[in-house]
C-alpha cells in the first residue's frame, strides 16, 4: 500500500508540472535583406540619433539595439563602388517607445470580467541618404521612414518582452530594407547597379 501511494503520489506530482515554453529566437540575417550597389567611391555612415534612457523610450534594455542593428545592415548591405562621388547615410531616428495602453482586453477569472492593460510597442526609423560629388555638392537626396507597432500584455516575462523587441525591429528592418531600395531606385536610380 505504501508503494502504491507513493507511486500515486509521484504520478501526481509529475502530472501537475506545468510544461515550460520555450520561445523561438529571433534571427538576424543581413544576407536576406537588400543588397544596394551605389557607383560611389566614399560611403560614410553616421548615427545622429541618440538614444535616451528615459521613459517611454525602452532600446536601451535589448541586448542589441535597433541603431546598431541598422547600421550593421548599412555597413553589409550598402555596397559601394567606383572612383567618384560620396553617400553620406546619417541614422536620424532608431527608437523604440512603450506606452501603457487602456483595457483593450478582457480577462475572465472565475466568472468576473476585467479589464487588462496593455503596452503598445512604436518603433521608428528613419534614414537619410545623401549623395554628393566630389566638390562637395548634393546629386541626390531621399529620406527612408518606417513606423511599426504591436501590442502585448502588461504582464508578461522579460523573455517574452525581448523577444517582442527583437520582433518589431527585424520587421521594422525588413520594411526599411525595401523601403530604401525602393527610394534609391527613384532617387539615385542612375548611381545604382
Amino acid at each position: 500500500i505504501y508503494s502504491i501511494s507513493l507511486t500515486i503520489i509521484c504520478l501526481f506530482i509529475i502530472l501537475s508540472c506545468q510544461k515550460t515554453e520555450l520561445l523561438d529566437e529571433v534571427f538576424f540575417d543581413n544576407s536576406l535583406l537588400n543588397k544596394i550597389s551605389l557607383n560611389v567611391a566614399e560611403k560614410k555612415i553616421i548615427i545622429s540619433y541618440e538614444t535616451t534612457l528615459n521613459e517611454p523610450f525602452i532600446e536601451h534594455v535589448m541586448q542589441t539595439s535597433p541603431s546598431a542593428r541598422v547600421l550593421t545592415w548599412l555597413d553589409k548591405n550598402i555596397i559601394n563602388f567606383g572612383t567618384v562621388n560620396k553617400i553620406i547615410i546619417d541614422i536620424k531616428k532608431a527608437s523604440i517607445i512603450r506606452k501603457e495602453i487602456e483595457g483593450k482586453v478582457e480577462v475572465a477569472l472565475a466568472g468576473v470580467t476585467k479589464k487588462q492593460n496593455q503596452y503598445l510597442y512604436e518603433l521608428n526609423f528613419e534614414v537619410l541618404f545623401i549623395l554628393y560629388n566630389d566638390t562637395d555638392h548634393v546629386l541626390a537626396t531621399t529620406k527612408a521612414e518606417v513606423f511599426r507597432t504591436t501590442t502585448s500584455s502588461k504582464l508578461i516575462s522579460l523573455n517574452e518582452r525581448d523577444r517582442i523587441l527583437d520582433n518589431i525591429t527585424l520587421n521594422s528592418l525588413i520594411d526599411l530594407s525595401d523601403k530604401s531600395f525602393e527610394l534609391l531606385k527613384i532617387h539615385m536610380s542612375e548611381y545604382m547597379l
